[in-house]
């Protein structure tokens, strides 16, 4: 996802308009600093320039910019407060309502990131993060039909995005289409690695009974992904299917220690109720 709005089509409207060259070199400035990750540095130069030029009816791509650069900050009520100005200004620009999304979901706002994400779509159906975040969003809150309408478009217009074809994996496992889970999953390792395909690809193989497979699977996972709390939990999985119960319990400990998803913990290794 592109975070931050051209800032050289700003340079060359100012240009053209016979703005202050000061402004321009703030903008300049900012540009440079945002390239170097220097966020500080990046933010002074742009409400330097937005000082300078408040009446400025394309300072709502420094807005913008300013959201994004404070949301790296960690700054989100600013980053929040600069956006509501961008929008204010442009409140149909896609970007912004992305980039307001991406701080949303910074903040652990998952319904606020889906509204704006929704509303951006409204604008341009066809957009590569948006779908793969909102496919995201929906299987996680279980809403599979909207979820498989979103990877699949997503396929559909951007054919190399892993994340479609691991979204599409694991809604295949979930309706208990184990082969074409594997399949999806497997195109979608070969496409970019990600150490949670990995995990679900070794899932689905232990689900269908694919012991074999599995260990497999997981020997290559483990190798790149030494640390991996769910790859652990997997093994203690296939431990547990072979009734060696002391070395499932090892590897729980493991996998809670190296960050395992709790939920997973407790769905295979569920603790006893008193």
């Amino acid at each position: 996802m592109k975070k931050f709005l051209t800032l050289s089509f700003v340079t060359i409207c100012a240009v053209l308009s016979g703005m202050a060259q000061t402004y321009i070199q703030y903008v300049d400035s900012a540009d440079n600093y945002i390239k170097r990750e220097n966020w500080e540095a990046a933010e002074r130069m742009t409400i330097a320039a937005l000082r300078l030029k408040p009446a400025n009816k394309l300072n709502y791509l420094l807005w913008s910019n300013l959201g994004d650069i404070r949301t790296r900050q960690q700054n989100y009520e600013g980053a929040l407060e600069a956006f509501e100005i961008a929008l204010a200004s442009a409140p149909r620009k896609e970007l912004i309502l992305n980039n307001r999304a991406y701080t949303y979901l910074q903040m652990g706002e998952a319904e606020k990131a889906l509204a704006d994400i929704d509303c951006s779509l409204s604008l341009d159906s066809v957009q590569e993060w948006p779908l793969r975040i909102r496919g995201s969003l929906n299987l996680g809150k279980g809403r599979y039909n909207d979820a498989d309408r979103d990877f699949s478009s997503l396929q559909r217009h951007f054919p190399t995005n892993a994340a479609a074809y691991s979204g599409l994996g694991k809604l295949a496992a979930l309706r208990g289409d184990a082969d074409t889970a594997a399949k999806l999953l497997k195109q979608s390792l070969d496409l970019e690695q990600d150490e949670d395909t990995w995990f679900y690809l070794v899932l689905v193989n232990i689900e269908s009974d694919k012991i074999p497979k599995a260990k497999e699977l997981l020997l290559t996972a483990l190798k790149r992904y030494p640390r991996s709390g769910n790859l652990y939990l997997a093994r203690g999985i296939i431990h547990k299917r072979n009734f060696e119960n002391d070395a499932a319990e090892i590897d729980k400990k493991i996998a809670i220690d190296y960050g395992a998803d709790p939920h997973l913990v407790e769905q295979y290794f569920p603790k006893l109720k008193k």
